[in-house]
């Protein structure tokens, strides 16, 4: 009875140091495996629904790591903190972002990591905390966001199209379809006119390309001579100049004594012009008196000669 005892006691502990050995594997592979990752933390304001821990995390498509723990951050209840952990050597820049993605049609999500250009800092802490990964909205819960948007202007537009086709716009797109078959008609009718109105404007075009040279040295040639007429008229316009400058002397004479002179003699002839009018009046009105002098009681004195010897009765000496 002992001995069993003995054979039982002596298998427990060869199970116990067994398991013993086997926990000690599995710790020191866990520990091993950490060593491995670099952990980071990614704040979402959005559902993370269908994110799990074990989930993948992928660079540009490529698997890096996997989420840790997912948790409401104690800090700010409207974010939910993801652990991300990354594969040492992940190219994680300062300008990269996370985002959470949906993995098909299976409802499971991963963590998608994009951006990170080759000339940004490698993001890391200075005091050895965990390095904080900037996020953007999920593309996915973006459409489901704009999804009610969406609808409401698919029931906006379904409801136009049901007014665009009431029976007054059918009937009126008809009466249009009968205008334009109409009209299409009548263009067919006057496709000959508009044939032969083509030929008569490429001929117009043909005779106004040919006399385009023409017209071209003719005008070269109206205003050459239009420059020298300018040119003459430059030179008459200067010749000019030239007499004014050498008569200024005179001009100046003429306008200060000639001027003065010219309105006495145009007073002179004024009075001229009045004598010989009263002359004229009086020869007008008695010539035979105003030439002779006054005479007789007839007018006339019978005994004065009036010339080479006649008489006044008429008969010669």
């Amino acid at each position: 009875m002992e001995t069993r005892a003995n054979f039982v006691l002596v298998g427990a502990s060869v199970l116990a140091a067994i398991a013993a050995i086997v926990i000690f594997i599995f710790w020191l592979g866990q520990r091993q495996l950490r060593q491995q990752e670099i952990p980071y933390y990614t704040y979402f304001t959005d559902s993370v629904t269908g994110l799990t821990t074990g989930s993948t995390v992928r660079y540009r498509g490529v698997p890096v790591g996997t989420v840790g723990a997912i948790e409401i951050d104690p800090a700010n209840l409207e974010q939910i903190r993801v652990t991300l952990n990354l594969k040492l050597g992940t190219p994680i820049k300062t300008d990269s972002i996370a985002s959470l993605e949906m993995a098909g049609i299976t409802g499971a999500s991963y963590v998608e990591i994009t951006g990170g250009t080759k000339g940004s800092p490698p993001l890391f802490t200075a005091d050895g905390s965990v390095p904080v990964l900037k996020s953007e909205n999920s593309r996915l819960q973006s459409v489901v966001d704009d999804l009610p948007k969406l609808l409401g202007k698919l029931t906006q537009l379904a409801d136009s199209a049901n007014n665009t086709l009431s029976p007054e716009n059918i009937r009126a797109l008809s009466m249009t379809f009968s205008h334009l078959e109409s009209l299409t008609a009548n263009l067919d009718g006057l496709t000959p006119d508009l044939k032969q109105a083509a030929v008569s404007f490429g001929q117009v075009a043909g005779d106004l390309h040919a006399q385009l040279p023409q017209a071209l040295t003719a005008l070269r040639q109206d205003s050459q001579s239009i420059k020298n007429a300018a040119d003459e008229f430059r030179q008459v316009a200067s010749g000019i100049n030239t007499v004014i400058d050498e008569n200024r002397a005179p001009l100046r004479d003429f306008t200060g004594n000639g001027l003065a002179q010219v309105g006495g003699l145009i007073s002179q002839l004024r009075d001229l012009s009045a004598t010989l009018t009263r002359v004229a009046d009086h020869l007008d009105q008695d010539p035979q008196r105003y030439l002779f002098g006054s005479g007789t009681a007839g007018g006339i004195d019978p005994n004065r000669p009036l010339a080479n010897g006649v008489s006044p009765t008429g008969a010669s000496r």
